[in-house]
């Protein structure tokens, strides 16, 4: 075992566990609760445990320490109770060191004083140092950088925006009037009108796709103008409105996917629920709501191969709410598994693990809030036992390359033999793509087969058989990789 405080000799780490006493741990058994003083520090010896802070919900880790750590030093330090509670993972081993007994230590050994508190400064700092040098990044990949939007002037070919399309553009304006005058006329019925407005937007789509495919050269020009021209139209969707101000990244993935699920359509004006209406029946917003399907079914698959009385352990990626997973344990014959959750937002994990709480299945899961751009840059480490299942269904639209294969060599060192992996990827060809990308403001890594196919094999699944599937939409591919016997 290695201790995690730099400056402490092995000598100086063996005194202290030897001063303290020794107590044992059952798995989620609290062993420090939060907003309690305390008196003591504990030096964790074998097993793992997590850190909760009920500010982040109920059952959801934020934090992970491993054998060699130390914990419960700064409430002692600061005199003040304790930040958040510190729970069992699996059965655990600790040595708990009296605070009178510390500080007699501290000035009874030569030089252990100034070795204790600068391991504390130099973790401080350290921990410092990486949110600072990551935050920038880790706030573009969430979607919260005020850079992340791209600009919207000055681009080439502003000027030489093709007349077919202004003509094309000043139709579906003048259509959405006249459609608008109609109905407060009273002159069309609900289907006429929702077939008029579903013809126009889809028009106007396909205009601009097919002069962005001839001038690709003014790409961002074309998507520009037809963005200004059309948003105040546009944005009357409730739906559209609320996908422009959430920006895109893998934080806010989930939170659009559970609009298509949960809220029926609607909008402002005479023309807002018709839009809504229209945006919500486009294949990607389709292929949104049912994606979870793909996923619940296939746990159910793997779970009948399942062999063990164990539950069979499966593990969501920037999880979101879980509501896949929710679902799957809301059935009358819920599979044997147990879903570890990892998320980067607190408000997710917190409602899914609550809910879980309410109904009854929260032994089922494991919340653990973690960033997966940490983990791919190397600074982050989710422990996790072998696996038999990792999947996301978005991280890959937010991940570049080299990201990607640290993300799949991460999965690869946590699954079991036979193990799979399956990863969803927005297609290249998604039909939607111009959309998304110019009105929406969605700003993904799209990726044909052969890429995915080149990137798991550029990890360390190598050589291993990778399968490619499309949804019936045309708009996502998943990547479904399984694990050789070792």
């Amino acid at each position: 075992m290695n201790s995690k405080f730099k400056f402490l000799t092995s000598d100086d780490y063996n005194l202290l566990w030897e001063k303290g006493k020794i107590v044992t741990y059952h798995k989620n058994e609290v062993i420090l609760p939060e907003n309690h003083p305390s008196q003591v520090i504990y030096l964790l010896r074998k097993g793992s445990v997590r850190v909760e802070r009920s500010a982040s919900g109920r059952g959801v880790a934020i934090a992970c320490l491993n054998p060699g750590d130390i914990f419960g030093e700064m409430s002692l330090l600061e005199e003040e109770t304790t930040s958040a509670a510190i729970i069992a993972q699996e059965e655990v081993e600790v040595s708990i060191l009296e605070k009178t007994t510390l500080y007699s230590l501290l000035v009874s050994i030569p030089g252990l004083s100034i070795r204790f508190y600068q391991s504390i400064a130099y973790n401080l700092s350290l921990r410092l140092r990486e949110t600072s040098f990551l935050l920038s990044s880790l706030m573009e990949k969430t979607g919260f950088s005020p850079q992340s939007r791209q600009r919207r002037t000055g681009l080439v070919g502003q000027d030489d925006i093709p007349p077919e399309l202004v003509s094309e553009v000043e139709l579906f304006k003048n259509n959405l009037v006249g459609i608008e005058q109609s109905l407060r006329a009273k002159q069309l019925n609900e289907a006429e009108a929702q077939g008029a407005i579903t013809k126009a937007c889809n028009m106007l789509v396909n205009s601009m796709r097919e002069q962005i495919i001839q001038e690709s050269d003014i790409e961002k020009a074309i998507g520009t103008y037809i963005f200004r021209e059309t948003f105040s139209f546009l944005m009357l969707s409730s739906f559209i409105d609320r996908a422009f101000r959430q920006s895109c990244g893998y934080a806010n993935d989930s939170v659009i996917t559970e609009i298509l699920s949960q809220n029926e359509p609607e909008g402002d004006g005479y023309l807002g629920i018709y839009i809504d209406r229209w945006i919500r029946s486009i294949p990607t917003c389709l292929a949104l709501k049912n994606r979870g399907s793909i996923i619940t079914e296939t746990i159910k698959e793997l779970a009948v191969g399942w062999t063990s009385a164990n539950p069979m352990p499966v593990t969501s990626l920037v999880s979101g709410s879980a509501n896949e997973i929710l679902d799957l344990y809301l059935n009358a014959n819920p599979p044997n598994v147990h879903v570890t959750c990892v998320d980067c937002d607190r408000e997710h994990l917190a409602y899914a693990a609550n809910l879980a709480h309410k109904l009854g299945f929260v032994d089922c899961l494991t919340f653990i809030q973690d960033s997966i751009f940490l983990l791919s840059q190397g600074c982050s480490n989710i422990p996790l036992p072998p696996q038999q299942m990792i999947y996301s269904v978005s991280v890959s639209n937010y991940l570049q390359d080299k990201e990607l294969i640290a993300l799949l060599n991460w999965i690869y060192d946590r699954l079991l033999p036979n193990g799979t992996v399956i990863l969803g990827n927005f297609y290249a060809a998604n039909p939607d793509r111009v959309l998304l990308e110019h009105i929406l403001e969605w700003h993904l890594l799209y990726r044909c087969a052969e890429q995915l196919e080149t990137l798991f094999g550029q990890s360390k699944f190598g050589s291993l058989p990778v399968e490619v599937h499309s949804d019936e939409y045309g708009v996502e591919l998943f990547v479904v990789c399984t694990k050789a016997w070792e």
